[in-house]
């Protein structure tokens, strides 16, 4: 595991220090899954970016309209749903 020096300024870190305080988590803690996911949230644009870069605007949204009209509340769509959403 790496090990880093990091400078912020003061009022960040008290914010931060305070969010990890009421999540129940180190600073470190705190910092580390803020980070991953910032980065798992790029990742999936980016993923999703490169899936559906072929599609235009207008057809992209009305694919994404159809597939939140088939969701059910309280229920992850599959794997295969959200395959078929992305080829229409």
């Amino acid at each position: 595991m790496a090990t880093l020096s990091l400078r912020m300024r003061d009022d960040l870190k008290q914010k931060a220090q305070q969010l990890a305080k009421e999540q129940g988590v180190s600073l470190n803690g705190f910092i580390n899954a803020t980070l991953a996911a910032t980065i798992a949230q790029q990742e999936t644009l980016t993923f999703f970016g490169d899936r559906l870069k072929h599609l235009d605007q207008d057809t992209l949204h009305k694919r994404v309209l159809k597939f939140m009209r088939k969701t059910r509340r309280d229920k992850e769509p599959s794997v295969e749903e959200i395959e078929r959403a992305i080829r229409g």
